[in-house]
């Protein structure tokens, strides 16, 4: 299970670097890609979110009381 997730989290970040990249050579090539970007960024940042705080939560769960 935590080769999918990683290799998941490895996918989206390689295409939104993809389409980051793309937007730099130019507009043309943008253009149409832009609601993807949008959707990327946006999946990219929930899932780091979410990622962070159940790393948060796993480690709390360590501590002595």
């Amino acid at each position: 299970m935590d080769d999918i997730l990683t290799n998941w989290l490895l996918g989206l970040i390689a295409a939104l670097l993809a389409v980051l990249v793309l937007g730099s050579t130019g507009e043309s090539f943008l253009a149409p890609l832009a609601p993807i970007a949008n959707v990327l960024a946006l999946v990219t940042f929930l899932a780091f979110v979410l990622l962070t705080g159940t790393f948060f939560v796993y480690t709390a769960s360590f501590r002595n009381e």
